[in-house]
């Protein structure tokens, strides 16, 4: 689930930042950090490009507080999410470009002889690769969702759609892995 705190104490901190403190900059990336990274590795599947990704997520906040502040009724942490969400588009459309998909899913995982973690690791590998295969926006939305825990709410707002067209993202998102999967 999603251990990031979602209180107007991050537009707090956003809006901090953006006049130069330190320490309320060094609050946020300490706060959403972590999990914009394992969503956009989930969704992007390279380690690299998530780190600076995430970056250039932080980079953005403290060039635009001035947009932020124009939104209402947009939590902040939807907001930080969007921007990552964007960049990681724009990513995969400069990869689309030069027709570099996907590199290797973990170069990390440790080779190991015991069965539990070898077929812990087979299921994780099949279920990553059942979710590259899904649409971009299936994908995005079903992360949000399952491994941030955003509501569908939070979800339309970071993905720009309807709250019903989140619901059938995550649907269909969730019917195409099973037949992946085979379940």
């Amino acid at each position: 689930m999603n251990n990031m705190i979602k209180t107007d104490q991050d537009a707090e901190l956003i809006t901090a930042a953006g006049k130069g403190d330190q320490k309320a900059f060094e609050r946020l990336v300490q706060k959403h950090g972590a999990a914009l990274f394992n969503f956009l590795l989930r969704y992007l599947g390279d380690r690299t490009t998530a780190e600076d990704i995430v970056q250039e997520v932080f980079i953005r906040i403290y060039t635009s507080v001035h947009k932020f502040k124009k939104m209402t009724g947009v939590k902040a942490s939807s907001w930080i999410f969007k921007i990552a969400y964007n960049l990681s588009i724009n990513e995969i459309k400069r990869r689309k470009r030069y027709k570099h998909f996907y590199d290797a899913l973990n170069q990390n995982a440790q080779n190991t002889s015991q069965p539990d973690q070898i077929k812990e690791w087979e299921t994780r590998k099949d279920i990553m690769a059942g979710l590259k295969r899904l649409p971009e926006d299936q994908r995005a939305a079903l992360l949000l969702r399952v491994n941030e825990g955003y509501s569908y709410r939070e979800i339309s707002d970071i993905l720009n759609l309807s709250i019903s067209s989140v619901e059938s993202l995550i649907f269909r998102a969730r019917k195409g892995l099973k037949k992946h999967l085979k379940f």
